[in-house]
């Protein structure tokens, strides 16, 4: 999406300069291919957590090496902030956001106080 809007951009601003030549359009187009290779790099930090996306719930704290378990955020947040986040088993957990989700993983939280588990039926 992001190369489509960058190199639209590019051409609509080639279309309206006055002087413009092939190297102007080469410039425009290697312009667009930058910021859409930078996109993964910032995006990620913009948008943070929202409500809806699935999580893997980590336990640092726990003496008991507890495997990471899957969860989806019931509110917004960004880095070291915290989520309210629901496992499928229906427990909600509040956790501190440790990492964003990448091309190829989840969004990483971490329980914050396992006393303020909640039970929902």
């Amino acid at each position: 999406m992001t190369f489509i809007v960058s190199l639209a951009a590019a051409l609509i601003a080639f279309a309206l300069m006055p002087t413009a030549d092939f190297v102007t359009l080469a410039k425009l187009l290697a312009l667009a291919l930058g910021i859409t290779l930078l996109t993964p790099l910032w995006y990620p930090h913009v948008r943070g957590i929202r409500k809806g996306d699935v999580v893997t719930i980590e336990d640092e704290g726990s003496m008991l090496k507890i495997p990471s378990t899957r969860g989806v955020a019931l509110t917004s947040g960004h880095m070291w902030g915290t989520v309210k986040v629901a496992t499928e088993d229906g427990r909600e957990f509040v956790c501190r956001i440790k990492s964003y989700a990448g091309t190829f993983s989840r969004a990483r939280v971490v329980l914050e106080d396992r006393e303020q588990m909640i039970e929902v039926r």
